[in-house]
């Protein structure tokens, strides 16, 4: 199946229709991914950075929700994966409004970016972080997420939105990537966000948690994987059910 997907986008009839649809590389990158890489979240409930507890140190991973949209296919059940076992796929497009309060986004007002929606979408991924699986006696303070880096094309913030839409930044690499690119979050929580990203193409953004657990401080750096793409086409989406097909029949 590989090599079928593979003799199709060589071919040159086929790539000038692509063409033709304004389908860009990126996505057509991203339709190969799923073919022979990680799983790929497209739509659905996902907190990808999940935080749990071990009895030693901290057990980082993602967990998607039942009925999340991974590979083309409603998982039946929750599941989660470890770090970067999981691409998210971002796609959709913003553009930059005119506020200094966006100046964190990293573009100019009026330019494309690229974000996950802040509240739960039909289509798309709700993307929070979690840290319900640990017991919140145990824990004295917030746990803090602190981004260490950011391995992309663009430039990568993590934001939410008050009820008329004033977004407040926790995470921006738009001034490089510093000890004040965090978040605090309490044991037994959940919160969403919208990841946003300037250009298309893959990120590798990595984190590190850390906490004060009864038994000592704890920290542990993990990478979780983002790909930002255009909007699919109706033409397009069907090349991702036919991706979804080659990864079962393996």
């Amino acid at each position: 199946m590989r090599i079928f997907l593979l003799q199709l986008f060589c071919d040159s009839a086929f790539l000038a229709r692509m063409k033709k649809q304004n389908i860009s590389i990126g996505l057509i990158s991203a339709v190969m991914m799923m073919a022979s890489h990680a799983a790929t979240l497209t739509s659905g409930h996902v907190d990808v950075i999940g935080v749990g507890f071990d009895g030693t140190d901290f057990d980082l991973h993602s967990h998607a929700e039942d009925g999340a949209v991974v590979d083309g296919n409603p998982l039946a059940a929750s599941e989660e994966y470890h770090p970067g076992d999981l691409t998210i796929l971002v796609t959709t497009v913003n553009a930059r409004e005119n506020d200094s309060a966006w100046a964190p986004i990293g573009v100019a007002s009026g330019i494309n970016f690229y974000s996950t929606p802040f509240s739960d979408t039909p289509g798309q991924p709700y993307v929070g972080i979690g840290t319900e699986e640990l017991v919140s006696s145990e824990w004295t303070g917030n746990l803090v997420i602190t981004l260490k880096n950011v391995s992309g094309p663009g430039i990568f913030s993590l934001f939410q939105l008050d009820g008329v839409n004033n977004p407040t930044f926790f995470m921006s690499s738009f001034d490089g990537v510093s000890d004040s690119d965090k978040y605090e979050i309490p044991a037994e929580a959940h919160r969403h966000f919208s990841w946003a990203f300037t250009q298309e193409g893959d990120y590798e953004l990595t984190f590190n948690v850390a906490g004060n657990h009864s038994s000592g401080a704890k920290s542990s750096d993990a990478t979780y994987k983002f790909s930002v793409v255009p909007e699919p086409s109706t033409g397009l989406l069907g090349l991702f059910g036919l991706v979804a097909f080659a990864r079962r029949k393996r």
